[in-house]
């Protein structure tokens, strides 16, 4: 009879892929250097995720579901300018407080690697889609796809969590202004 698997192991194989893909790249860290950084045989991590692809997809997932916990009090009923600014400082709360999970999620994005299934939206993705759809189409934006809009608004975060990190004693203002930026554009100068 198989042993039940261990919640712990497969939390320690997923902190050990993110911290040796934010130190090495997803593409020099092989699975023997990912279960001896998690402390467990390699054959080990192939009982938890088949393939190194199904590791990454698993962990693509779960970084992108620690946003929608950041929004357990996210303001559903509030207008598309307080919603979209929520969602914005959550956003960079999280980036700035582990750098190394952005660092994965953009190499990650770009691997080619990830499933269909693990670009399912979650509920942080939906609430900047309604919100950055709703302010473009109020700043006569009514052709803008919702798609092409999230993407502006998180190139425009990780550039401000970027220029954050680099230059500390302009935080407030840096975030102010990369908001304002994205804002205006959604809302036509508004």
């Amino acid at each position: 009879m198989a042993r039940p698997k261990s919640d712990h192991k497969r939390k320690a194989i997923l902190e050990a892929a993110m911290d040796l893909f934010a130190d090495r790249g997803i593409g020099h860290a092989p699975t023997s250097a990912i279960s001896a950084a998690a402390g467990v045989a390699e054959g080990t991590l192939f009982t938890y995720f088949k393939t190194k692809d199904e590791l990454l997809n698993e962990l693509y997932r779960a970084l992108r579901r620690e946003l929608d916990r950041e929004l357990v009090d996210y303001p559903f009923t509030a207008d598309a300018h307080t919603r979209l600014r929520f969602v914005w400082d959550r956003y960079l709360n999280l980036a700035m407080r582990f750098p190394k999970r952005l660092k994965v999620l953009q190499q990650l994005r770009v691997s080619g690697r990830l499933f269909k299934d693990s670009e399912t939206p979650t509920m942080a993705l939906m609430e900047v889609l309604h919100s950055t759809k709703e302010a473009a189409e109020h700043g006569g934006l009514h052709n803008a796809s919702a798609e092409f809009l999230v993407l502006l608004f998180r190139a425009q975060a990780e550039a401000t969590v970027e220029f954050i990190s680099a230059h500390r004693d302009h935080e407030a203002e840096s975030r102010e202004i990369g908001f304002r930026m994205i804002w205006r554009g959604l809302n036509g100068g508004d």
